[in-house]
C-alpha cells in the first residue's frame, strides 16, 4: 500500500492548475458555443423563407414562441397564423432576409436586425410588388430549440430626393 502525501504548497498548486485548465476551457468553448447558437439562428431566418414560399402560415407561425408578437405599422400580432395567412391572400409570394447584425447574448437569447424584400402581386391589378423592410428580433430557446420572441418590421422609407437646385 502507498501513502500518498502532499504539502500544503502542492495542494495549493493543484487546485491552481485545475481552476486554470477549467477557466481556459470555457474561455476556448464560448466562442465555438456562440457560433453555434449563431448558426442555429441563421436557420431560423432560412426557415422563414421556405415558409413564405411555401405560403404556409402554420409553418411561419411555428417559428415564434408560444407568446411571440409580431410588431408592424400596423399594430401588435399574436394571432401569426392569421397575419400570414391574409399576407399569402394579399399577394406575398416570397421574401428574401438579409441579416444586418446578430448577437449572440447567451445560449439562449439572440437579437438580430437587418432588411427583407418582400416579393409579390397586388391582388387587384395583378402587378408584381417588392417591398423592403427593416426589422429587429428577440430570439429565445423554447422547448430546445431558437425560436422568435419577438419581431419588429418597419418600413424602410424611400430614398431622399436630391435638393432641386432651381429652387426658389
Amino acid at each position: 500500500m502507498q501513502l500518498c502525501i502532499a504539502t500544503r504548497g502542492e495542494v495549493v498548486m493543484k487546485r491552481r492548475s485545475l481552476l486554470l485548465a477549467l477557466c481556459s476551457s470555457a474561455f476556448i468553448s464560448a466562442p465555438a458555443l456562440a457560433d453555434e447558437v449563431k448558426q442555429e439562428a441563421d436557420k431560423i431566418a432560412v426557415a422563414y423563407t421556405d415558409c413564405v414560399a411555401k405560403k404556409d402560415a402554420a409553418c411561419v407561425a411555428a417559428l415564434y414562441t408560444k407568446d411571440g408578437v409580431q410588431i408592424n405599422p400596423g399594430g401588435v400580432f399574436s394571432d401569426l397564423k392569421t397575419v400570414y395567412e391574409n399576407n399569402f391572400k394579399n399577394g406575398t409570394d416570397h421574401i428574401e432576409i438579409r441579416v444586418g447584425n446578430m448577437s449572440v447574448i447567451n445560449n439562449d437569447l439572440v437579437v438580430a436586425n437587418g432588411e427583407t424584400d418582400i416579393f409579390g402581386k397586388d391582388p387587384k391589378s395583378g402587378d408584381a410588388t417588392k417591398v423592403t423592410v427593416f426589422w429587429g428580433s428577440i430570439n429565445i430557446r423554447e422547448g430546445g430549440a431558437l425560436k422568435i420572441r419577438q419581431l419588429t418590421v418597419g418600413m424602410k422609407p424611400p430614398p431622399a430626393k436630391e435638393a432641386s437646385a432651381e429652387k426658389k
